[in-house]
């Protein structure tokens, strides 16, 4: 093959080589790669929000919550943005800051509700699923926790 590119027909030629040519099968560890590789495309977005508090693990609340069955409060932040909800068997209220779009509660079997953010912030749910959830944003998801 020749490689002399200083023509332009040469490397139209060349060009036309390699795309009419059927490329030979993957080698298994590229797809391997390329499939770890995808799976990181949304990781900034997904761990934008990490517990910065959990009410659960705060060990006077939690005795104190387990004697009156009060509220659960969980906070998330990252980057300026503040989520802060609370959970009772009510449902779920929380307030977004800054507000923008809607607040989804995410099971592992999907979206369980979708809430309105108001121009405070602030949103209702009805009663959320107990095992494990998440909330999805407008700009990511925080991380998974147990209700």
């Amino acid at each position: 093959m020749r490689h002399d590119w200083d023509s332009d027909e040469v490397l139209l030629d060349a060009l036309r080589d390699a795309l009419s040519t059927p490329p030979d099968e993957v080698p298994p560890e590229f797809v391997e790669a390329a499939k770890a590789a995808f799976t990181w495309r949304t990781i900034d977005e997904e761990l934008l929000l990490i517990t910065s508090y959990d009410s659960v693990l705060d060990d006077t609340l939690f005795s104190r919550a387990r004697a009156t069955a009060t509220a659960r409060q969980l906070v998330f932040d990252a980057d300026g943005v503040v989520l802060q909800v609370e959970v009772s068997a009510a449902g779920v209220t929380g307030q977004l800051m800054p507000a923008s779009g809607p607040v989804t509660l995410v099971t592992p079997n999907g979206d369980h509700e979708t809430a309105a953010v108001d121009e405070l912030g602030m949103f209702v749910m009805g009663a959320a699923p107990r095992g494990p959830v998440r909330f999805r944003l407008a700009d990511g998801c925080t991380d998974w926790f147990i209700l």
